[in-house]
């Protein structure tokens, strides 16, 4: 196994208990499910880890799978590369938070590529970037929290919402280990061969 698959294997595996300990925790709040996709109309940068996965994913989806999630891709690009506010050849975000921000507002509401649009599924399911396993439970890496789909927890009392937190402990990984640059879900995808 490589150096960058061991590393992210390990954040994977963290990702993974501490999601489960969180869906443990709240259980019935929990609204997730497959064919959800409201999530996935949200543009969000993922590491480079996360698309260096996807692009392995993507190398192993079948032929018809794969070409229409490229071809989706590079439409949504299209749309949304002029504005990017990074390197186009890179795909590495560059700008500040401000610009960034702005870029991210301005285009919500496209849906994901990697989506089927027949049956909302997630088609890189086991290869998707860590925002997305992590999205939905009440997961804290740091001081940051993140956020929680608006349905999950509906009816849930603020004392059982906290207890569902779960603190994600990365100590596993050192952080010189990770490339520091994000990109987005689209360029991935829109400029792999």
């Amino acid at each position: 196994m490589a150096f960058e698959e061991k590393t992210d294997f390990v954040i994977l595996e963290t990702v993974a208990a501490a999601v489960a300990e969180s869906h443990a925790r709240a259980g019935k709040w929990i609204a997730c499910r497959a064919g959800c996709s409201e999530c996935c109309s949200v543009l969000f940068p993922i590491t480079m880890q996360d698309a260096a996965r996807l692009r392995r994913g993507l190398g192993a989806a079948p032929e018809d799978v794969r070409t229409d999630i490229v071809g989706r891709a590079r439409a949504l690009w299209a749309k949304i590369g002029p504005d990017f506010p990074g390197d186009v050849d890179s795909g590495e975000f560059r700008a500040n938070a401000e610009w960034q921000e702005w870029f991210l507002t301005r285009h919500k509401g496209h849906a994901c590529p990697v989506v089927d649009p027949a049956t909302g599924a997630c088609r890189l399911y086991e290869d998707r970037p860590v925002a997305c396993r992590l999205y939905g439970h009440l997961i804290q890496i740091g001081e940051e929290a993140q956020t929680i789909c608006h349905y999950c927890f509906h009816g849930a009392t603020a004392a059982e919402i906290t207890a569902s937190r779960v603190k994600v402990p990365l100590s596993a990984v050192d952080p010189g280990d990770l490339d520091p640059g994000e990109t987005l879900i689209a360029w991935v995808l829109a400029t792999a061969e």
